[in-house]
């Protein structure tokens, strides 16, 4: 079940028994369940008849109060408390002592909204580490409470691999834990959950206090699954062939821009490495444009288009395209042509789909409306390339021309013209999209994200052939000459997979 605390009770016997016995439990063990919610893990744990005391803490009165019912009368389960584990004064004396627990186990809360006023003293507290996300937290406390040697075991959303906002959380774990081993599967293999950004993980460590030992450790992080019941065949090595499994070394993780896990083809790894550019260094990568209201000020050409229901739609005769940062000129018109949402094709959008109100009275809202954002300003009605910040099977990047864009797109915008067409098309090829969901496997291609995109500097040559097939490719458009496309399109991919793949 889900409750007001975000938590998401484990009720899968295939991913308790999974880590009850990745825990390695043994006698005279101290075990904490820091959230411990129904008690499944201490159920499973107290399956393995073994001579441990198990300390269970959460912070939901109901959730204790089941806990004390079940377990009250068992010698092991030696201490049952309602109380905040990020904030447990306890606890705060085991971490500044080197640790208490042999074990760890459990199913932090995750997605869990902050207030503002914790969300402070969160930052007080975790000087340096993000604190809107609970389960991060969550992981780094437990480290602190685990003893050396001691041994964790959390089922948590995989996003702490690779997003920005962990890096802090990633260094630490890599400086002070021996990272044994991290499956990562479909959220809807806990059952009752299903989220669309990203899958869940469950990772296994040990604390060590030797940072070179943990660097030199290697880490096997296992993917592919399809199914939860494929779970405990990790243990005995009996699993599909189809398992992806990577072997990293924690040192070389932490070079990595942002210490990011690269769960990549050792062949894509290396062009990560190999490349040294970046899109970034040649093109400005900004998120784009927010009225505050678009039901106010955003109109739709007419019913067909995606995403239309409960817009208005607009009049010819209301468009213009003389329009500039202080608004429109032309007399009676009041809404421009602007870039919203995801495009049906790759490189160009044949038609507006969407307008956006642009005479004075709107400028006006959006520079004063707190929910408005009239950011990266400068690069409206500029030319560069359209990438839809919601992520898909292939990247649709579409020029830019003249238009404002809104911030369900990112704007990429050449510091040099001439890369114009080589950065549409190098956007555009499969390469490019691997490497942007090895960066970021969530749902959104964030402008963080898509900056960091290796970037094959271009000889001339390459410029021409590229900026040939992608002229050609716009009249193919047209011209609705499918077959054409598709061959330029293979043509395009070939060139930009010899050239990463070729300097690997």
């Amino acid at each position: 079940m889900k409750n007001i605390y975000c938590a998401y009770y484990t009720n899968s016997e295939a991913i308790t028994a999974y880590m009850t016995k990745m825990l390695h439990l043994e006698d005279k063990n101290i075990v904490l369940e820091p959230s411990a919610g129904e008690g499944i893990f201490i159920e499973s744990m107290l399956a393995e008849n073994r001579d441990i005391e198990i300390e269970a803490l959460d912070m939901n009165c109901e959730a204790v109060n089941v806990l004390k019912h079940k377990f009250g009368n068992r010698k092991e389960v030696t201490s049952i408390r309602e109380t905040d584990t990020l904030f447990d004064g306890l606890l705060d004396i085991y971490g500044m002592s080197g640790g208490y627990y042999d074990r760890i186990i459990g199913n932090p809360p995750y997605g869990a909204w902050q207030d503002y006023r914790k969300r402070k003293e969160l930052k007080k507290k975790y000087t340096g580490y993000y604190v809107k996300e609970t389960y991060s937290l969550f992981l780094l406390r437990c480290l602190e409470l685990l003893k050396n040697e001691g041994i964790l075991s959390f089922i948590i959303p995989d996003t702490y691999l690779f997003l920005n906002m962990h890096e802090s959380l990633r260094k630490t774990l890599l400086r002070n834990a021996e990272i044994q081993e991290i499956l990562i599967f479909p959220s809807n293999f806990f059952p009752g959950l299903s989220f669309g950004y990203s899958n869940l993980s469950i990772i296994t460590l040990k604390k060590t206090a030797e940072e070179q030992k943990a660097l030199d450790n290697d880490i096997r992080v296992l993917k592919g699954f399809e199914r939860v019941e494929e779970l405990p065949g990790i243990l005995s090595g009996h699993y599909p062939d189809r398992i992806c499994i990577n072997f990293l070394k924690q040192s070389e993780i932490i070079q990595n821009v942002n210490a990011r896990f690269l769960l990549a083809d050792s062949e894509e790894k290396v062009f990560f490495h190999s490349i040294g550019a970046i899109l970034g260094d040649f093109a400005d990568v900004v998120t784009g444009f927010y009225c505050g209201d678009n039901k106010r000020f955003i109109r739709a050409r007419g019913r067909d288009v995606k995403g239309a229901n409960n817009y208005e739609i607009i009049q010819e005769n209301q468009i213009t395209e003389k329009a500039s940062l202080d608004g429109v000129t032309e007399q009676g018109k009041k809404f421009i042509p602007y870039i919203k949402g995801a495009s049906d094709i790759r490189y160009i959008r044949k038609t507006d789909n969407w307008f956006v109100q642009w005479d004075t009275e709107a400028l006006q809202y959006y520079h004063s409306n707190k929910k408005a954002r009239f950011q990266n300003a400068a690069f409206y009605f500029r030319t560069g390339i359209a990438v839809p910040m919601v992520k898909s099977s292939v990247i649709k990047a579409t020029l830019i021309e003249n238009r404002v864009f809104d911030q369900s797109i990112v704007g990429i915008f050449p510091k040099d013209q001439k890369l114009l067409y080589y950065m549409l098309a190098l956007l555009n090829s499969d390469i490019v999209c691997r490497m942007i969901h090895i960066l970021n496997p969530t749902a959104n291609n964030s402008a963080n994200y898509i900056k960091q995109i290796p970037f094959y500097i271009p000889s001339e040559n390459d410029l021409r052939k590229v900026d040939h097939a992608v002229a050609d490719m716009i009249q193919s458009i047209y011209k609705r000459d499918e077959t054409k496309m598709n061959e330029i399109q293979h043509r395009l991919n070939k060139f930009f997979e010899e050239r990463y793949i070729g300097t690997c």
